[in-house]
C-alpha cells in the first residue's frame, strides 16, 4: 500500500500508521524503517533557516513521530524492529554539509535513546545503519557531476537493502542497541 506522507508532518504520519492499522489490524507493525533524507550542500553560513528546518525536519523529526506512532503497536504485540539508516555524517562532519550532519548526529542519540528506552520489551529491537555514498537520486541532485564521476564506487542500493534486511530478520546477530557501517569500497 502506498501512501504519500510527508514524514515532517504530524498529522500525515498518524494518518499514515491509522491508514496501516485500519487495512492490516494493530497487530501487524512488525518493521519500522526510518529512511527519509534531505540534504543541501551549503556551508553553514549560507544555508537558510529554511533549508535547516527541513534538514532536521525531514532526517529527525520525522524519525522521532514514527517512532513515537509506532511503538505503542509494538509494545502491546511484544515485538518488534525500528531500523534507523544513518550515515558516515552522524559520525563526522564535513564541510558544506553542517544541517545534514546536525540532523544525523541527532539521529545517532535518538537510536542509543531510544534502545535503552526499549530494552525492557525483549523482543523490541532499535538499531542503526550508517551508510557512505549510496547511488540514489538524492546524490543525483546533490551533486550529479560528483554522481556520475563517482557512482561506480558507491554503495548500490540493492546491497544496502540486503544488508537491512538481513539485520532485521537476524535477531541473533543484531541485538537491541546496535549499528552496522556499510562504506564505499
Amino acid at each position: 500500500m502506498g501512501i504519500k506522507c510527508d514524514v515532517s508532518i504530524p498529522s500525515h504520519v498518524n494518518s499514515l500508521v491509522k491508514s496501516t492499522i485500519e487495512k492490516f489490524g494493530s497487530k501487524t507493525i512488525d518493521i519500522l524503517v526510518n529512511n527519509a533524507g534531505v540534504a543541501f550542500n551549503k556551508k553553514l553560513i549560507d544555508t537558510t533557516e529554511e533549508e535547516w528546518d527541513q534538514t532536521i525536519n525531514s532526517n529527525l523529526k520525522g524519525t522521532f513521530l514514527f517512532a513515537k506512532a509506532i511503538l505503542p503497536y509494538m509494545i502491546s504485540k511484544g515485538s518488534g524492529v525500528i531500523l534507523n539508516v544513518n550515515s558516515g555524517a552522524g559520525k563526522v562532519g564535513f564541510s558544506n554539509l553542517s544541517a545534514y550532519c546536525a540532523s544525523k548526529f541527532g539521529l545517532l542519540g535518538l537510536a542509543e535513546s531510544l534502545a535503552l528506552e526499549v530494552d525492557e520489551y525483549n523482543n523490541i529491537r532499535v538499531m542503526t545503519i550508517f551508510l557512505g555514498q549510496v547511488a540514489t537520486k538524492m546524490w543525483q541532485g546533490f551533486d550529479y557531476s560528483y554522481y556520475e564521476k563517482n557512482k561506480s564506487k558507491m554503495l548500490s542500493p540493492h546491497d544496502v537493502a540486503a544488508k537491512i534486511v538481513e539485520m532485521i530478520f537476524d535477531a541473533k546477530t543484531y541485538k537491541n542497541g546496535d549499528s552496522v557501517e556499510m562504506y564505499n569500497t
